[in-house]
């Protein structure tokens, strides 16, 4: 035999509930956090303040202006 007991051990770690949990002891107050942007002084800043709130529309344009670009070059190859 290799030394081992003929009896072993369990141990059962409950694990915490995921469900939310409701009344007076489970609610916690919500804190009012505000996020300050950082003085923006150089044009990378500048440039990415821009993107963070208008970048949805600048994708759309560079995608745009990209399918126009392509299109536009192989318009003037075959014409060539």
């Amino acid at each position: 035999m290799l030394g081992f007991s003929p009896t072993f051990e369990v141990v059962f770690v409950r694990e915490p509930s995921l469900l939310p949990v409701f009344g007076k002891l489970g609610t916690k107050p919500s804190v009012a956090v505000k996020a300050t942007p950082a003085a923006s002084t150089g044009i990378v800043s500048r440039l990415r303040e821009a993107m963070a709130t208008h970048g949805g529309m600048a994708l759309k344009l560079s995608v745009i202006a990209w399918t126009i670009l392509v299109l536009g070059t192989v318009f003037f190859m075959i014409q060539g």
